[in-house]
């Protein structure tokens, strides 16, 4: 899609600087971005990257400063086709360019593709589309409007609601359900067995705990390629309507995750982990079975979480605690570092640690 900057500023209720004929056909990086395309700059270093670099448009936080994207000794733009746009958040204002400039690719035609197999029992509605070497097996039902690409199985009696996007190679596992406009990247398993095991009355092994229950996926849930989402021991695995999940993600059995839950690529919930709504899980975070975590609380990047952490908080490091304690014990532990280990001279510094 071709725009112009007039375009844009109008889209976005954006102020202009600059001309408003200036085409853009892309977005990219400001260190990167070629004339024609857009970047945006949310903080002064992204502004230095825009005067730098050869972008056409910015789109600038309207709290920054206007002498950070242009020269302010004679007020001019770094460049006669070069435009400003003011906007109450960068962020956001690239959201909405980014939709205006994605190719639209052609939904996929309903019905099911030659290569499919469906078994008589299951319930496929006319309006869904079913791609080639997918499998659905007896009592599943797939919904109007969902689309399952290519080498997909659904499960027996598993259900697949209205408009979900099931990319390929995603098992949905018997008894399973996902709601409606969700999306399943490629490698998902939705329902594989949660990790239960037990030690043998004889000592010769383990006996494996069997799993009857199922997962379920509210409305709207997203889940990156190549995670998994163990079906509960008994009962559901819940996963919340708008829950965001990223690629690589562990979530085991029994685990109820409230509505539009983060979770980062690598992270992992052990069972019977409960997250309240809002929840923001960093990369390669550990969350041990059991564990409760209160609304809207947020869990740093690698941290591992082994007791239960209180709403709207904010927990870091290995064991997590709250993460103005652990910026205070890294301070002290680098002033130790400073003074050779002497650890009479690190205590008089306690106080300011955090400021490190």
């Amino acid at each position: 899609m071709s725009l112009t900057t007039g375009h844009l500023a109008t889209l976005l209720g954006a102020r202009l600087i600059g001309r408003p004929d200036i085409a853009i056909t892309g977005a990219d990086a400001a260190d990167r971005a070629l004339p024609g395309q857009v970047t945006f700059a949310r903080t002064t270093r992204f502004a230095a990257a825009w005067m730098a670099g050869r972008a056409s448009a910015v789109l600038v936080a309207k709290d920054l400063p206007l002498s950070c994207v242009m020269d302010d000794a004679i007020n001019l733009l770094p460049g006669p086709d070069r435009a400003v746009l003011i906007v109450p958040d960068a962020d956001l204002a690239l959201i909405r360019v980014l939709e205006m400039l994605m190719p639209k690719a052609a939904p996929p035609a309903p019905g099911v593709d030659a290569g499919a197999h469906i078994d008589p029992l299951a319930r496929v509605d006319p309006g869904a589309s079913i791609g080639p070497n997918c499998t659905v097996q007896a009592g599943a039902v797939i919904a109007s409007g969902a689309v399952l690409v290519a080498n997909v199985c659904v499960g027996r009696n598993a259900r697949v609601g209205a408009g979900t996007v099931v990319h390929a190679s995603v098992v949905i596992a018997d008894r399973c359900e996902v709601g409606a406009h969700c999306t399943l990247h490629g490698g998902v398993v939705i329902g594989a067995d949660g990790f239960g095991y037990y030690p043998s009355p004889d000592g010769r092994g383990v006996l494996k705990v069997p799993h009857i229950g199922n997962a379920v996926l509210h409305d709207h849930v997203e889940v990156g390629a190549n995670s998994c989402i163990d079906r509960a021991k008994f009962g559901s695995t819940i996963i919340g309507a708008g829950t965001k999940i990223d690629n690589l993600v562990q979530v085991g059995h029994n685990c109820r995750l409230g509505r539009s839950c983060i979770l980062c690529g690598q992270s992992g919930l052990a069972g019977s982990v409960i997250l309240g709504d809002g929840v923001l899980i960093g990369g390669g975070a550990r969350v041990m079975e059991n564990v409760e975590i209160g609304a809207g609380a947020k869990i740093a990047g690698f941290s591992g979480v082994n007791n239960n952490v209180p709403a709207g908080a904010e927990y870091m490091g290995m064991p997590a605690g709250p993460a103005s304690e652990w910026r205070r014990i890294y301070g002290f532990l680098r002033r130790m570092g400073r003074n050779r280990g002497n650890l009479g001279n690190c205590l008089l510094y306690t106080s300011d640690a955090a400021d490190e």
